[in-house]
């Protein structure tokens, strides 16, 4: 493996963890949260029944209950963002095996094909063997034709 694909994979792995990471230390207490304002919303219903049984609840009741419905939508809108990032870490992380090397033997190097030096030296020799009269004009047009591939 070279040593720019080694580089590419340990960038996209500790870019992965650290987003993931970042995500786990922004959902875990955002989770927290949400438990704790679920209690609050619950402590805060005074003003809900204080409505359903005909009587105007506190003005400090409808507050706590405005202050819970505020507090557990931010720590829904928190958790939803952790997890967004977790699952966007792991995804940079798989990442990685995109630049995975080559399996040894899968992609072997192949022959590279006679490129047009080496077909042109080769047809200058031939054509300095025709002009000494060593090869005859059908052989020098086969040799010709077998390194042109036709």
């Amino acid at each position: 493996m070279t040593q720019a694909r080694r580089r590419a994979r340990l960038a996209l792995t500790l870019a992965g963890l650290l987003i993931a990471a970042i995500g786990l230390i922004i959902y875990i207490p955002a989770s927290i949260d949400s438990g704790t304002a679920d209690q609050a919303q619950i402590d805060a219903s005074a003003a809900d029944w204080g409505d359903v049984l005909g009587y105007e609840a506190s003005h400090a009741a409808k507050e706590a209950r405005f202050e819970a419905d505020q507090d557990k939508r931010i720590a829904e809108e928190d958790k939803t963002f952790g997890a967004v990032l977790i699952a966007l870490g792991i995804e940079i992380g798989a990442g990685r095996w995109a630049v995975r090397p080559a399996a040894i033997g899968r992609h072997a190097p192949q022959p590279v094909a006679a490129g047009p030096a080496p077909v042109a030296d080769e047809l200058a020799k031939l054509a300095g063997l025709r002009e000494q009269g060593i090869l005859s004009d059908t052989e020098f047009e086969q040799q010709k034709n077998r390194l042109l591939g036709g």
